[in-house]
């Protein structure tokens, strides 16, 4: 058995699939959609203005960026059960320190909470790279974007919703208690661990700095990172400056919450994505959805601020518009944009690799609103959204690097225990290694 279920759970009998991951993804979903768009509008109302918010912004993905490097460290301490547990615990002090609504609660709210998606995301992870094989990756992406939809769907605009119809107070209290359910749903599950393939003297010798150089030097592994770092810099400027847009045009918080969620209602569609990549490769979902995410948001900027037009066509709505089109481009980077990491990672390198990998997360919370915060010094928030359309496109440059492997989703195995290049590890009974494409 590789989890220890209770005895009167039914499933025992069989190991953990995509249906447990996407559910535990789920849950955690619920937690954080909720408050996804209240964060953004109650730090508009804190500080005052767009570029605040952004340096704000910036300033939280730097010290989680730096913070995520000791989960490892932690991970190997107290084991990923306990880790996941710590997790699901800063999800609901962040929801509490939110609650205060004051300047400092906001910042500890905002800390605590990414560190703690930090310590779920990479503990997730390595259970999903465990237990699923590599053949599933997409089917497991697509299926937890599909089992999450829900929650994404609908968070964002009731969580505003409740925020100013209600109190302030209430969507962070319905966050600390689907926090409470998660860690609930995680520990009935009682997933196992294996132990880690690399020996532990060999990777207690590791440094974050040497596993980030290890990460660098390997293409497949920087091009998987540059696909989900683009891919999440876009959700970054849709989630901070969609409700920023809605609040300066007039519309409201709440349009702009509503405007979150319709975008997010296109995550129904991940499982559609996954069957097209199967067909016709990962590298085609790819091209298209960089294509349909530049070019929409693009036009979005286009209609953003027309007066002459504004009367006729109702530019800031179709702006708004422009931008749920847009997503249906970033939901399909969604549906199989990890499958290019989890194709490439070597089991040895699991968790090293895995944390490095996830401060995609981290440089897209840091890097995009630091620069929109220097841009909008001098510039209206118009040039943000060419500059974000630029950057979807400027990607496609990029994917014709992709390895053959990937032009189909189904990848060659290799021989059970060897590594491409004859490197021997530990047999695993999950997953097993791939043959390593021609490194461009």
């Amino acid at each position: 058995m590789h989890v220890r279920y209770p005895l009167w759970l039914q499933t025992a009998q069989q190991r953990p699939d995509a249906k447990v991951f996407a559910t535990l993804f789920a849950v955690e979903s619920c937690a954080r959609a909720l408050l996804s768009t209240v964060i953004t509008v109650q730090a508009l109302h804190l500080l005052g203005n767009a570029r605040d918010v952004s340096l704000l912004f910036a300033v939280v993905g730097l010290a989680g960026l730096v913070a995520s490097f000791s989960i490892p460290a932690l991970i190997r301490r107290l084991s990923r059960r306990r880790v996941y547990t710590l997790g699901g615990l800063l999800i609901l002090g962040a929801a509490t320190a939110f609650a205060t609504v004051d300047v400092i609660g906001q910042v500890a709210g905002m800390l605590l909470r990414v560190y703690g998606v930090a310590c779920l995301n990479i503990t997730l992870s390595l259970y999903i790279l465990q237990y699923i094989r590599r053949m599933e990756f997409a089917d497991c992406e697509s299926r937890r974007m599909q089992y999450s939809a829900i929650a994404w769907v609908a968070g964002p605009a009731l969580g505003v919703y409740l925020y100013e119809r209600l109190a302030p107070v209430v969507p962070f209290a319905v966050s600390g208690v689907m926090s409470l359910l998660l860690l609930a749903v995680f520990w009935i599950l009682r997933l196992s661990e294996q132990p880690a393939i690399a020996a532990p003297a060999e990777r207690s010798r590791r440094g974050p700095l040497r596993v980030i150089g290890r990460f660098i030097a390997q293409p497949r592994l920087r091009l998987a990172w540059s696909i989900v770092f683009t891919r999440s810099w876009w959700w970054v400027f849709f989630f901070i400056y969609t409700p920023v847009y809605a609040v300066q045009q007039g519309l409201g918080e709440l349009a702009g919450a509503l405007v979150i969620s319709a975008g997010n209602a296109l995550l129904f569609l991940a499982p559609w994505f996954a069957g097209f990549a199967r067909r016709h490769g990962v590298r085609a979902v790819l091209r298209y959805g960089y294509l349909l995410c530049g070019v929409f948001t693009l036009v979005a900027a286009a209609l953003f601020q027309t007066p002459a037009l504004a009367p006729l066509f109702q530019t800031p709505a179709l702006a708004l518009a422009a931008l749920v089109a847009a997503t249906i481009g970033t939901v399909m980077l969604d549906a199989v944009g990890n499958v290019a990491f989890l194709a490439a990672v070597r089991p040895r390198e699991r968790e090293e690799m895995t944390t490095v990998f996830r401060t995609y997360l981290d440089a897209a919370e840091l890097l995009p609103p630091a620069l929109f915060a220097l841009v909008l010094s001098f510039f209206d928030l118009q040039v943000i959204y060419f500059l974000q359309g630029l950057v979807m496109l400027g990607m496609l440059g990029l994917l014709g690097y992709l390895p053959a492997s990937l032009g189909k989703t189904r990848i060659r195995l290799a021989p059970e225990g060897e590594l491409p290049g004859g490197e021997a590890v530990s047999p695993d009974p999950v997953a097993s290694p791939i043959p390593a494409p021609s490194e461009t």
